[in-house]
Parts: structure tokens; C-alpha cells; sequence
């Protein structure tokens, strides 16, 4: 029958993307951990990894079988530790992803920080506005802004916020301040792909579907900051995202209050199936204390 340790060797090949990378991570030789490996696919009798003289590819039945006991092993690890039993600190592979704001404006200043508090912890962010489906990309975490839609995954909200229509002085002095609906529909705006049609409150209140007039579109969140603030149009934001440029003057607020739900927290989210361990909550407590003096505004 196959051991801890020969689970363990497998996890390392998969994260080492190889058996040379996993046998140098784990101190062992080369041979050793295709032995490992060898034995555990006898044992289970199906392959689990596709292997060439360049790279590793994990089969169907390799797939399933590491993201099981990937989450397995990090429970076994955690109740050692609870115990006594085992003294290392928290440790393995974490993916997480996020959009681009959130990593640049508030992990980023703080991550050295925390690998320093947790050195035996290797991170992987995937940085995208795009949707990342946590399950299929086979990610750890996600942080998400805006309403939830995926039932499948656990969800606790890191802190509230919201988004706002923003332009940059140079943009006001070249076409003015937008005061009402009615002036808004002839401005140019910047947005992600997803954002050129959107709900807002006309001049009566009532919630109508607004089509953006766009100079371009763009998929990166901040570099649509970044083109809002060189004043290529109107952009649509979350507040915490451009704080401090509203605080600075660099962005100025367009018609508060316009947007129909402007209502956008940032959650924390893990599959529905994935057990609490000490590297998901040390992450957790992270991104929340990134968000300490936001909290306590909200």
C-alpha cells in the first residue's frame, strides 16, 4: 500500500512541475521519487502523470486525484501541528486569484511582509479582471468585487464598497463636468469590455440601461485607471480602487449617486468542498487586515 510520504512526493512532483525540481524540494534523489511515483500508479492501478524527457502532464485520473489530496494532506498537516506533533509553520502552495487593483493598490505593499511571516509558503496569483473559475482553474482562493453569482463557492465578505464614475481635471477642461444624465450620454468613456452598458438613474430617478459611448476599451483594470487619469474619458471604478486619487484630485467624482446598484464588496471565496486549513485562513486574515481602516468605515 502507498504512504503519506509517497503522497507527498506526488504532490511535489505537481507543484515542481517535475520529478528533478521535486526530488531537489524534498532532498531526495531522482530515483527515489520516480520510485515513488511508480509504485503509487501500481498501486492505484491508472496513470496519473504523462511524462516526456522536457515536462509533466497530469492525465484526467492524475488531476482529480491531486486536487483530493492536495486538500487531504494540508488537513493531516494542520492536525499535526494542532497537536504538537508537527512543528513546521505554515507551508505548501497556495493559487489565488484577483483582480489587478486589489493585488497592486493592497497586496502588493504588504506581501513581503507576509512571506516573511510565512516563509515556508509559495504563492500563485493569477492576476485577471477576467472571470477565473475557481474549480475548473483549480484555484485555492478567489477575490472577487461585486454581487456573487456562483452559489459553488464559500464566500465571506472581506469589506464593503463601492463603485463610482470618475474623470480627470484635464478631461474637464477640454469637455466639461457632466451634471446631469441627459449631458452624460455625449461624454467618451474608458471601460473594461463588460462595462460599456450599464444601469443608471436618469434625471426623473428612474433606472434606465445607458450605452457608453467609448473611445476604447480596455482589460486590465488598472491601466484603465491609468487611461481615466490621463484624461481619455469617463471611467466607471471602485472607490477603494481610486481612493486616493479622489482624495489627491488626480480623479474627480462624476454625478454621485448615478450608478442603479453601485453596491461592490470584496469577497473572499474558496470551492464549496475545499476543508479550512491554516494556509487559507493565514491568507484570509491578511486580506482582511488589508482592509483594516476600510472596515471600520463602512
Amino acid at each position: 500500500m502507498y504512504s503519506v510520504s509517497d503522497l507527498e512526493t506526488f504532490i511535489a512532483i505537481v507543484e515542481n512541475k517535475g520529478v528533478l525540481a521535486a526530488a531537489s524540494a524534498q532532498g531526495l534523489s531522482a530515483a527515489t521519487v520516480s520510485h515513488r511515483l511508480a509504485k503509487l500508479e501500481r498501486e492505484l492501478a491508472t496513470v496519473l502523470v504523462f511524462r516526456d524527457s522536457r515536462r509533466i502532464r497530469l492525465s484526467p485520473a492524475g488531476k482529480v486525484f491531486y486536487h483530493k489530496v492536495a486538500t487531504i494532506l494540508e488537513a493531516l498537516h494542520d492536525a499535526e501541528y494542532n497537536i504538537g506533533a508537527r512543528g513546521s509553520s505554515v507551508s505548501g502552495l497556495l493559487r489565488v486569484t484577483m483582480p489587478p487593483w486589489v493585488f497592486s493598490k493592497f497586496v502588493m505593499p504588504k506581501l513581503i511582509a507576509f512571506e516573511q511571516q510565512y516563509p515556508e509558503l509559495q504563492l500563485d496569483f493569477s492576476i485577471s479582471d477576467n472571470f477565473v473559475n475557481v474549480v475548473d482553474d483549480a484555484q485555492d482562493i478567489a477575490i472577487r468585487v461585486g454581487k456573487l453569482n456562483d452559489s459553488a463557492l464559500l464566500s465571506r465578505k472581506i469589506v464593503n464598497n463601492h463603485r463610482v464614475l470618475c474623470v480627470a481635471p484635464s478631461y474637464v477642461e477640454k469637455y466639461g463636468m457632466p451634471a446631469s444624465f441627459e449631458q452624460l450620454q455625449t461624454h467618451f468613456w474608458v471601460c473594461l469590455p463588460w462595462q460599456r452598458q450599464l444601469k443608471l438613474k436618469d434625471d426623473k430617478g428612474k433606472i434606465v440601461n445607458f450605452n457608453a459611448k467609448t473611445r476604447f476599451t480596455i482589460s486590465n483594470s488598472d491601466n484603465m485607471t491609468q487611461a481615466a487619469i490621463a484624461g481619455h474619458g469617463i471611467a466607471i471604478k471602485s472607490k477603494l480602487a481610486i481612493q486616493n486619487e479622489l482624495d489627491n484630485g488626480t480623479l474627480l467624482e462624476v454625478l454621485p449617486g448615478i450608478l442603479a446598484d453601485g453596491d461592490a464588496p470584496v469577497w473572499f471565496l474558496k470551492p464549496q468542498n475545499s476543508l479550512t486549513t491554516r494556509k487559507t485562513e493565514v491568507f484570509y486574515e491578511f486580506m482582511k487586515s488589508l482592509f483594516v481602516s476600510q472596515n471600520s468605515l463602512s
